[in-house]
C-alpha cells in the first residue's frame, strides 16, 4: 500500500536536557488521508511510520483538503497555546541555534 506525505509540520521545544519534536503529518493512503500527530527526539521522514506512543494521535479524512485544513489548524493551535515553536531544518530559529551553542 503506497503512502504519500502531503504535509509535514514540525515543531520543537527545548529543555535543559534535550530537544523534543512534535510532528503533524498528512499522509495519503489509497483514497483516504490521515493526520498523524506524534512526538519524538528525531524528525521522522518515513511515510510508513506508524503513530505509536502515549502522545500519538491519528485522524481520518475523506479529502486531502479537509486533512490539510485540519493539520494546519492543529499546528496553529499547538504554536499558539504552548512552548512549541515551528522548526525548519534549513532556517532554524535563533532560540534553536542558541540551544545548540550552549
Amino acid at each position: 500500500m503506497k503512502q504519500e506525505i502531503h504535509a509535514n509540520h514540525v515543531l520543537y521545544k527545548s529543555s535543559a536536557a534535550k530537544i523534543e519534536y512534535r510532528q503533524i503529518v498528512v499522509v495519503g493512503i489509497s483514497r483516504q488521508f490521515q493526520v498523524r500527530i506524534f512526538g519524538g527526539t528525531v524528525v521522522q521522514l518515513e511515510p510508513r511510520f506508524m503513530v505509536k506512543g502515549n502522545d500519538a494521535e491519528a485522524y481520518l479524512h475523506t479529502t486531502l483538503k479537509s486533512a490539510l485544513d485540519d493539520a494546519e489548524k492543529k499546528f496553529q493551535q499547538t504554536v499558539d497555546g504552548s512552548e512549541w515553536h515551528p522548526y525548519h531544518p534549513v532556517f532554524p530559529s535563533t532560540e534553536f541555534l542558541a540551544y545548540l551553542l550552549r
